[in-house]
């Protein structure tokens, strides 16, 4: 009953930050978190129909859907990189290679494991794909989060709420599992509400921080990027006037 509360709780803040971000003209501002939340929600339904009316081919619908969702929720990274360290394009290029290589690793290695090794499936190692899958996203999210750090970088009430979100969603999946792997499968009841559970902690922070437009901060410029333009423009001012005076004491 708790798991169905969660399940619904959650279709139903995804539903709100979907209707608000089309209402408020947020959704072509952040496209890809956009698309992961609504490909999630398109997900939890399908998944609630087949565990009603097809439970025993709910495991393995489960597990080809929350790769889907998993590639998909690489876009939130990417568009936090693409908006907390458009300031810095070096840092925002590194940042956004070592995400696509991790991601792609990760999924190559998914690939190969299917193809090559005939008795790994996903659905029957789900714990060892999910748990490598949510390093991956806590590896890149480091990154973006380090460089925000070292760079002192502001953002604004958007991308704190969707790397506090995120962060904290990918963080419990992968203690969760963790443990699951060192305990057993006696953690399996408790994982199948703490990880919804954490999810929804994630969707509510989300709505809260995004209910509204706020981009980050302008980045104000260097000192000397502003002597510079200051200088350039008395310099343009100088030779205008000159240029001025030059006409006047022209004969014509």
């Amino acid at each position: 009953m708790l798991t169905l509360i969660v399940w619904w709780l959650g279709i139903l803040l995804e539903a709100l930050i979907l209707v608000q971000a089309l209402r408020g003209g947020i959704f072509g501002k952040y496209p890809l978190f956009y698309t992961y939340i609504a490909t999630v929600l398109g997900v939890s339904v399908f998944l609630y129909i087949a565990a009603q009316m097809f439970p025993l081919w709910y495991r393995k619908a489960y597990w080809n859907t929350q790769i889907i969702t998993l590639a998909v929720g690489c876009g939130v990274i990417l568009e936090v990189i693409r908006h907390v360290l458009a300031p810095h394009p070096g840092p925002a290029r590194f940042a956004r290679w070592a995400a696509v290589i991790v991601f792609a690793a990760i999924f190559v290695a998914v690939f190969l494991h299917s193809f090559f090794l005939r008795e790994w499936m996903p659905a029957e190692n789900s714990a060892d794909l999910e748990r490598d899958l949510r390093m991956a996203q806590a590896l890149a999210l480091f990154v973006v989060v380090f460089l925000v750090f070292y760079y002192r970088i502001a953002i604004g009430r958007n991308m704190k709420g969707m790397i506090v979100g995120f962060g904290l969603y990918v963080s419990v999946s992968l203690i969760s599992l963790t443990l699951r792997l060192f305990v057993g499968s006696q953690l399996s009841p408790a994982w199948k509400v703490i990880q919804p559970a954490s999810y929804l902690a994630a969707l509510s922070v989300w709505t809260v921080a995004l209910w509204a437009y706020e981009p980050n901060p302008v980045a104000k410029p260097p000192v000397g990027k502003a002597e510079y333009e200051a200088l350039a423009r008395g310099t343009r001012a100088v030779l205008d006037d000159g240029r001025s005076s030059f006409k006047r004491t022209t004969p014509s």
